[in-house]
């Protein structure tokens, strides 16, 4: 599948870095007019009325909407949203989802949208998470990875990796080192995780859960075209994981403007490249 909105790709210039937040979650300013964005040339047509939502759409690439966390940038433990708000639109289990506000009102905006185009079997399951709860939720994962072999460490380590270190030995889970190293793979350690910023989401379908197969979805290739339009970008890509040092994640998503989202999706890139924190 073509990973990239089906487009002719504008000639671009970045020229100017930003730089990324640090962990006390200090917000510097951007300058804007080192920027000459893609999405200025673009023409939204909405089959709802997405365009009411212009105004939660559009960032003006606000530094606090393009901060990064991740393993190299961590947040602080004391660091919050400024305004989170309650989601009422359909989650998983009909469970409590807290998001950034702007955040949810673009993503309010982009469900109205796939609803207009057939798209109605999404569901978010998570936003919002606080330091504290990923800080039990990291360790939830540490003790299911030293309590048995998983899915997820056979296919981190290989099955000949784990059935010399692990099956041939009689041990029914992982050392607290393999552990650690399978679970920083595909979960983040209380400081690093986006979910922290309130702008992330992650969605699940009938079908499909947090696993590879929600790329399989009807959903996920709607927002694989769409989602940048309304300023969400699919964070952890396939064929990006070098970069962002995380595993493929096709059900994550993050809000960082409709400006940078039309910018990293056609160019191609991730945050980390457009903020030029690749190392």
């Amino acid at each position: 599948m073509n990973r990239k909105p089906i487009l002719l790709i504008l000639p671009l210039l970045l020229a100017g870095i930003l730089t990324s937040c640090i962990s006390s979650g200090v917000r510097p300013p951007v300058d804007t007019s080192q920027f000459q964005m893609l999405y200025q040339t673009m023409t939204y047509t909405y089959k709802t009325d997405a365009s009411a939502f212009e105004p939660y759409l559009t960032t003006g690439l606000d530094a606090g909407y393009l901060i990064l966390v991740n393993k190299s940038n961590p947040l602080g433990s004391g660091y919050a949203p400024a305004s989170v708000t309650t989601l009422t639109c359909p989650t998983n289990g009909g469970k409590t989802v807290e998001l950034e506000e702007r955040a949810a009102q673009a993503l309010y905006a982009m469900l109205g949208e796939m609803e207009a185009d057939g798209i109605t079997d999404i569901k978010v399951t998570s936003g919002y998470r606080s330091y504290a709860y990923q800080s039990r939720l990291y360790s939830d994962y540490i003790s299911k990875e030293m309590s048995k072999i998983t899915d997820e460490a056979r296919s981190f380590f290989g099955e000949a990796y784990i059935q010399s270190n692990y099956v041939s030995q009689g041990k029914q889970g992982l050392s607290r080192e393999d552990a650690e190293a399978v679970v920083g793979s595909y979960s983040a350690k209380a400081g690093t995780s986006e979910h922290q910023t309130g702008l992330c989401v992650d969605f699940v379908t009938s079908t499909a859960g947090l696993t590879e197969a929600f790329a399989k979805t009807d959903a996920f290739a709607w927002l694989l075209q769409n989602a940048y339009r309304f300023g969400f970008i699919l964070r952890y890509p396939a064929e990006k994981t070098d970069v962002t040092k995380y595993s493929y994640e096709p059900w994550h998503y993050r809000f960082v403007g409709r400006e940078a989202a039309t910018e990293i999706a056609f160019r191609g890139i991730t945050l980390e490249e457009l903020l030029g924190q690749t190392g």
